[in-house]
């Protein structure tokens, strides 16, 4: 009379105590529960298909409830029968359910039980934006040159902070996915970090990005003039470049005529954009009472919004936020071009905060090499978008005065 396995039940899984080696609980016909030396629990089949012995994983305990591992085994009995191999079966159903994008989701979702709201809303953004490309293909099928694809094309957005950090949770997930079966290997942790990730010391103009730094920096500049006798208009053009971020020559030469308190925006012709084309930025509040101080102090007397402290014929001259930054102990850590790299990595990192598509951040920028966005910059539609980027700008300087600068 053959041996009849008594079948497990829930309490003896739960109660099932780690072993220096690995063991098996057995729940009949075929079933059985591996508990490893690590503590982890996992259900496996075994059987007999084209007279071979074969194995197969039905997940993680308690993901996979000892129902469901039962119903998994009653299913791949049924396929053998009709000359299907579980193992093909397996296949056919991760190929049709197991996308990066299902299993960056319920990565998310455990995950998130352990985050804050913000830092969840800041990763799910960022996989949700920047993982388009793969977000439909089998886990299983992404090799490692489209994880690099998707890397390198932040980090020529010199995005480089975002780069590393998206790299960084992709790994996470597929470590996820190896642990839970959907694939049997982390194709990231093949990826050489060091040939892949640029440095941030080789970007041209060394930018701080992250948020505690950038907290730093907005407390350093708001005491700037209680620290050093600058004269005004470097105090205000340097309190004025986080909240717009135009490029250094544009605050530089920033005239009076170019700005319009009443209608709250600057208006710069394209013969001073680097793009060549029109520019016009709305101006949040915080701007508008910087600019509002200068109008004080300059425009009787320049056409120039921050003249030089030589003579009011010309700008401050080139150096002189750098050099501000410097004293300030930003030396080869901030320069003033740094503010839009500042701007760009803040507003991509927070895209499901804002709702902002990263179109409209490379809009506030004024960065024509966007195809999709360069009709924009034309005289005629230089209006385009402007709620939107309005609205973001608003965004970030809140941002900056809530989080770090107040």
């Amino acid at each position: 009379m053959p041996r009849v396995t008594k079948p497990l039940s829930d309490t003896e899984i739960k109660k099932a105590k780690t072993k220096d080696k690995t063991y098996k609980l057995a729940d009949g016909k075929g079933l059985y529960l591996v508990v490893k030396n690590n503590g982890t629990k996992f259900f496996r089949f075994d059987y007999s298909f084209s007279n071979k012995r074969k194995s197969i994983s039905f997940g993680i305990y308690p993901k996979i409830s000892l129902l469901e591992a039962r119903e998994k085994r009653e299913e791949a009995r049924s396929n053998i029968k009709e000359g299907i191999d579980p193992v093909h079966a397996k296949n056919i159903d991760r190929t049709l359910n197991n996308t990066f994008g299902k299993i960056s989701k319920e990565w998310l979702n455990k995950m998130g039980k352990e985050w804050d709201e913000i830092n969840y809303k800041k990763i799910e953004g960022m996989l949700r934006n920047h993982t388009l490309d793969i977000q439909n293909t089998d886990i299983s099928k992404i090799n490692r040159i489209q994880i690099i694809n998707i890397i390198n094309k932040l980090q020529s957005k010199n995005l480089l902070e975002t780069a590393k950090r998206l790299l960084s949770n992709i790994e996470r997930i597929y470590k996820y996915a190896v642990t839970y079966g959907y694939t049997e290997h982390n194709i990231v942790a093949d990826i050489d970090k060091k040939n892949v990730l640029v440095k941030q010391q080789k970007n041209h103009f060394p930018a701080i990005t992250d948020e505690e730094g950038i907290k730093q920096l907005m407390r350093d500049i708001k005491s700037y003039s209680d620290d050093f006798r600058a004269d005004s208009s470097t105090v205000l053009a340097l309190e004025l470049s986080p909240y717009l971020f135009l490029r250094p020559f544009n605050i530089r030469f920033l005239e009076w005529d170019e700005v319009d308190l009443e209608k709250e925006v600057i208006d710069i012709s394209g013969k001073k954009m680097k793009t060549g084309k029109d520019f016009i930025i709305p101006l949040p509040s915080q701007a508008i009472e910087i600019l509002k101080k200068a109008y004080m102090i300059s425009h009787h007397k320049s056409k120039f919004v921050f003249p030089s402290q030589i003579t009011n014929l010309k700008p401050i001259s080139e150096n002189t936020l750098n050099q501000a930054l410097t004293r300030l102990g930003y030396k080869d850590k901030m320069v003033a071009h740094g503010f839009r790299a500042m701007f760009s990595s803040i507003a991509h990192d927070n895209i499901s905060v804002h709702g902002h598509h990263s179109d409209v951040i490379e809009l506030c920028l004024a960065h024509a090499e966007q195809n999709q966005v360069k009709a924009a910059y034309n005289r005629e539609n230089k209006m385009k978008h402007f709620d939107e980027r309005k609205d973001l700008i608003k965004w970030y300087a809140d941002w900056l005065d809530f989080d770090y600068g107040g």
